[in-house]
């Protein structure tokens, strides 16, 4: 009766034994299997926000295309020109002259210097000179 009791005790000794590291094998192979299907669910949520944007990105390419459309068609010379005659009532002008000054464009203006004094001039009256000058030149 011995020998029985060796040859029961032995493979009880063995599994306990092994036993922790088959539990923590099948720890390890869950946390695993779970760890993919979390990635797996984080990879289709990204997926799923890249196709929202890529159909935002079509979206506003289809709207780019008909504003630049819209805007061709409103700039064309044969539209200004028939929205010209027939809305604002405008007509071509056929007695158009250039005048032509031979003085200062300003009233009050000595001629101007070329050395460092028109720069301290145009300095002195200001920023608002510079729109000023530009809308006077065409008078």
């Amino acid at each position: 009766m011995v020998s029985q009791r060796d040859d029961q005790a032995v493979p009880s000794f063995s599994l306990r034994k092994i036993c922790p590291y088959l539990i923590f094998s099948a720890v390890v192979v869950f946390g695993s299997f779970m760890g993919l299907g979390i990635l797996r669910l984080y990879s289709f949520r990204l997926e799923c926000r890249l196709n929202s944007i890529n159909s935002q990105i079509e979206s506003f390419q289809a709207q780019q295309i008909s504003l630049k459309q819209n805007l061709s068609a409103l700039l064309s010379p044969g539209r200004v020109y028939g929205y010209s005659k027939k809305q604002l009532g405008m007509t071509y002008a056929s007695n158009v002259k250039t005048l032509r000054l031979d003085g200062p464009l300003l009233a009050d203006g000595a001629p101007a210097v070329n050395s460092g004094g028109e720069a301290a001039r145009k300095e002195s009256e200001g920023w608002f000179y510079f729109f000023l000058e530009k809308a006077m030149a065409g008078e």
